[in-house]
């Protein structure tokens, strides 16, 4: 069987609308800024300082299987935002409009099982390999009822098929490490990713950010490979060069959330010169002709830094070129043409069987204990810092007595002793705020469920959370003389000092990994831990006695 067969998908939509929801002081500023309350054509809605910002308005159009399909327009045009309303990825906002699939209502649940979305940035784990990401992936989304020697022939074909046989043992890193893959293959690793599903649609943003021509122009090759065996494909371009605008089949260009041209890419040229009258000098490329001469106008833009004046004349524009492309009969028949071709219904099930809750933790389990040993940098620094503070807790406070005079001394050194555990919540914001963004990623896509990452989070970490602390009490205990007891052995005080130490470590741990979910930003996470973490200190009992007036 070959395992680059799929069916053809066609995907229509029709009357398709988009408004990201405003509220508070954002819709206010809206409003002020241009926005109306009763603007009922473009589904614009505020009450009670909440507007619906429309961003996509009434969009006919058609994704064509074995076509690769570019969306093209201007920034703030609705690109990222029509990408993502029909691949189900769109949040906080309004969607309204009929989407089909090979002439079938889809809900965006549906879209999501029959497609595969790649997103602009590249959030891999570090620490794994190529083949054991798109291993990982394929591991947690493919049926549960396919061997593991199956998914590995799977995955052996994606690295064969996205070229990547070369680095597929090669750690992917990060720009903070040396070593690792190149920013390309780092793309092709997320589309393989998500390629292991063999799904009939691929979704991708802005698949050339950040890559240099050539290694765009090989992306963007490797993506023409795969809409010739029969795939969907369709991504979202800023500026293309001409090599890599001659890849494409299909092109939309969108303004100000309007489609002003659909259709064959070779024809886009040919169809605003006829229809708006434009020029295009012979041996330039198509896509700057698009943006400097049809998005905007490069020969009437001036000097003007009004930004009002900027937005009135974008949407002037934009409906000038609207009503071009209303008016081009070529563009309607070949839209109604490519949609009228509804091809066979999709089963919609197709990718909803994976991985169960237990065979998730496995799997993520296994990946988290390679980012420990393969990273032992952080552990080591765990340790050392553990060996530190004990070392400066047991110089400050050594040979301090056991008698009623050196009670506020006990008092300060247990004091210490309890908040250099807590201040591991302080490591924990940066290490975890990386980490978290990958989290969110693969959420997004459907690997796992959060419960199945907080299982394997606390279990393999476990070991290094207690070891440090443990190695901690022993510098301390002795230098301090808490051995020194006339109520228990010194066998029993060091359990219970060792158990309470072993347990603020863990609770700062988990203080640490809260306060960096609360924050979406790692800045403000860091700015914002120590107001969080100062009132546990006051109200400890040490500074004030909590049991006196």
């Amino acid at each position: 069987m070959n395992q680059d067969a799929t069916k053809p998908v066609c995907v229509t939509f029709r009357n398709l609308s988009f408004g990201a929801k405003l509220r508070g002081r954002a819709a206010k500023i809206w409003v002020d800024g241009g926005g109306s309350a009763t603007d009922t054509e473009e589904g614009t809605a505020c009450g009670s300082m909440t507007c619906v910002k429309p961003i996509l308005k009434s969009l006919t159009g058609v994704f064509s299987p074995g076509k690769m399909t570019a969306i093209m327009g201007a920034s703030g045009a609705g690109k990222t935002t029509l990408l993502k309303a029909i691949a189900g990825e769109a949040v906080e906002g309004v969607l309204t409009g009929d989407v089909r699939v090979n002439g079938h209502v889809a809900t965006t649940d549906d879209l999501r099982r029959v497609s595969g979305f790649v997103f602009q940035d590249d959030l891999l784990m570090a620490t794994m390999t190529v083949r054991e990401a798109i291993l990982f992936s394929a591991r947690l989304r493919l049926p549960g009822g396919m061997s593991l020697q199956e998914k590995e022939m799977r995955v052996s074909h994606v690295i064969e098929l996205l070229h990547l046989g070369a680095c597929a043992d090669t750690v992917i890193g990060s720009s903070l490490a040396k070593g690792g893959i190149s920013g390309g293959e780092k793309k092709r690793v997320a589309i393989g990713m998500e390629l292991v599903t063999n799904p009939p649609i691929l979704f991708l943003d802005e698949p050339t950010t950040g890559l240099d021509t050539y290694t765009a122009y090989s992306v963007m090759s490797t993506l023409k490979a795969l809409a010739e065996s029969g795939r969907t494909v369709v991504a979202t371009i800023h500026q293309p060069s001409s090599d890599i605008f001659h890849i494409f089949d299909n092109l939309i260009v969108l303004a100000e959330g309007h489609i002003v041209y659909q259709g064959p890419a070779e024809t886009m040229v040919l169809n605003f010169t006829q229809g708006m009258f434009l020029h295009c000098p012979p041996y330039v490329n198509p896509a700057d002709f698009l943006f400097m001469q049809v998005l905007y106008d490069s020969h009437s833009q001036g000097g003007d830094n009004d930004r009002e004046a900027s937005r009135q004349r974008s949407d002037t524009r934009a409906q000038l070129l609207l009503a071009a492309y209303r008016a081009a009969p070529l563009c309607q028949e070949w839209v109604e043409q490519n949609m009228s071709n509804a091809g066979e219904k999709m089963h919609m099930d197709i990718m909803s069987q994976r991985a169960g809750i237990l065979e998730q933790i496995s799997i993520i389990g296994v990946r988290n204990v390679r980012n420990v040993s393969r990273n032992p940098m952080g552990a080591r620094a765990k340790i050392m810092q553990s060996v530190f503070m004990g070392s400066v807790v047991a110089l400050i406070f050594h040979g301090i007595g056991n008698n009623q005079t050196s009670t506020q001394d006990r008092l300060g050194s247990l004091f210490f002793s309890a908040m250099t555990m807590m201040n591991g919540a302080f490591s924990v914001l940066v290490l975890f705020g990386e980490e978290r963004v990958i989290i969110q990623r693969e959420q997004a896509l459907g690997l796992y469920s959060i419960s199945a990452y907080f299982v394997t989070k606390v279990v393999t970490e476990l070991p290094q959370n207690i070891l440090g602390p443990l190695l901690q009490a022993v510098i301390t205990f002795f230098p301090l003389g808490y051995h020194e007891t006339y109520v228990s052995t010194g066998a029993e005080k060091f359990l219970i000092f060792a158990s309470v130490v072993v347990l603020t470590a863990n609770a700062g741990n988990g203080l640490g990994i809260f306060i960096a979910s609360v924050f979406s930003d790692l800045r403000i996470t860091l700015v914002a831990a120590p107001p969080m973490i100062l009132p546990l200190m006051i109200f400890s009992g040490f500074f004030i006695n909590t049991g006196f007036p």
